[in-house]
């Protein structure tokens, strides 16, 4: 019951629905038809709720150091970008120290925020000083 519930407590099921009898009204459906339309919207969206429930979201760390014991897969040449980045240099200085594209460079750079859910070089840099102190 709690789970019917919940389902129908759902702001977007209950917006279409309500979108759905609005737009067959717009254009001159019946009433009784548009208001049809609008609780088979919410049954279906019922039905499908309860057959494939969505997870429930758990707490979503903001970066690496919220997990315990739990680190992302950081190649070596990831981690060799992440020491050039806390250097300060830019992609195309590392390009030209690794021999590689820019545009490689990029790559490993955005695989790095990806993987350690960042926004930024400084944060690479905090997170490769860390990761190194942590080492020695």
């Amino acid at each position: 019951m709690a789970a019917v519930l919940r389902e129908l407590r759902d702001p977007a099921g209950l917006v279409l629905a309500l979108l759905t009898g609005a737009a067959n009204l717009a254009i001159g459906v019946r009433p009784a038809l548009a208001a049809g339309a609008a609780v088979a919207v919410l049954a279906v969206r019922l039905v499908a709720g309860l057959i494939w429930p969505q997870p429930t979201p758990s707490v979503i760390p903001t970066s690496v150091e919220h997990v315990a014991g739990v680190t992302p897969a950081v190649t070596k040449r990831e981690l060799e970008i992440a020491a050039f980045v806390t250097d300060g240099l830019s992609n195309r200085e590392i390009a030209a120290k690794l021999f590689l594209s820019e545009r490689t460079v990029d790559n490993h750079v955005q695989h790095l925020l990806n993987k350690l859910n960042f926004n930024s070089r400084a944060q690479i840099a905090a997170w490769f000083a860390r990761h190194q102190a942590g080492e020695k």
